[in-house]
């Protein structure tokens, strides 16, 4: 019975493996086509998102021109790229970016002292 409890554990955590896996390569798709949409070349496309996979990438692009091909599309001209405000120390992929000042504050060891309860009460009265 236990043996079989553990089997169905296991089994349950390979299908969120799977969809993990089935999720980051429709994100790959998904920036192929908005690249081709917007105009990127795939060699740009593919130095902007480093962590996905370039077949994904590229499945998109190609799936996006033909479909802008056979409909006749014109290309969106995205906004020019700002540059960032501070070096940036860590991306994640559906994630932003943190500035280095501020996740060097934020990971510092500094204590942090409160006040007493009583003190906070005695002074707002």
């Amino acid at each position: 019975m236990f043996l079989l409890a553990m089997m169905v554990l296991g089994l349950s955590g390979c299908e969120r493996l799977t969809e993990l896996a089935n999720q980051a390569k429709l994100n790959g798709r998904a920036i192929g086509a908005a690249c081709r949409h917007s105009g990127r070349a795939l060699e740009d496309c593919f130095q902007r998102n480093v962590r996905v996979s370039k077949a994904d990438i590229f499945a998109g692009w190609k799936e996006m021109n033909e479909y802008m091909t056979k409909n006749k599309l014109d290309v969106i001209t995205p906004p020019p790229d700002q540059p960032p405000k501070g070096p940036v120390t860590s991306v994640e992929i559906g994630g932003g970016t943190e500035p280095a000042d501020e996740a060097a504050s934020e990971t510092s060891s500094t204590p942090v002292t409160e006040k007493p309860a009583a003190a906070t009460t005695a002074a707002g009265a």
